[in-house]
């Protein structure tokens, strides 16, 4: 079922009305109430019209525009209060050998702050801590992101993009 769904801008899962006809001919007692639809209009109303008893279907929510809802969401995010304090420069900068390195930090550091990302390099502090302490083991790294020097300090990911000469305004762009 999940693979017929598009992913809004929101996160949101959001199906067609054909999807809705295809779930209920499949499973005729699942419950549809709970999932997001495109358009409404014409499914909603043929079970008025007919008076079966379907649940209605909503449409997705209209939400605050794309940054805003990032906005208000990053500052729900559960994190200790010396990591939302935490200044992320100078923490990335300690941990610089080089100043080549420190002038790549620099550089990506610029970008992660005009895209207004400096938050989600404070929840990835956090979070790698985390993992850390829990003994958690998680992946080498994938995609783009390992193009990143500022990721490979915090521990996101185990390659070193310098050693590489990647490129890390793929992933910020």
């Amino acid at each position: 079922m999940a693979e017929k769904a598009k992913i809004n801008d929101y996160g949101d899962c959001v199906f067609s009305e054909q999807d809705v006809l295809e779930i209920l001919y499949s499973n005729p007692k699942f419950n549809i109430s709970k999932l997001f639809f495109d358009s409404t209009e014409q499914y909603n109303n043929s079970v008025s019209d007919t008076g079966l008893d379907f649940p209605f279907i909503k449409q997705a929510p209209n939400r605050e525009p794309l940054y805003e809802f990032d906005q208000i969401n990053c500052n729900n995010w559960h994190m200790p209060e010396k990591y939302f304090k935490l200044n992320v420069l100078n923490w990335l900068i300690d941990k610089c050998q080089t100043e080549e390195e420190k002038a790549r930090v620099q550089s990506e550091y610029n970008l992660f702050v005009e895209k207004k990302f400096v938050k989600v390099l404070q929840f990835l502090i956090y979070f790698v801590d985390v993992l850390r302490e829990n003994n958690i083991v998680w992946g080498v790294g994938r995609g783009s992101s390992v193009s990143s020097f500022c990721l490979f300090l915090i521990g996101v990911h185990k390659i070193n993009p310098m050693l590489y000469n990647l490129d890390y305004k793929e992933f910020l762009r």
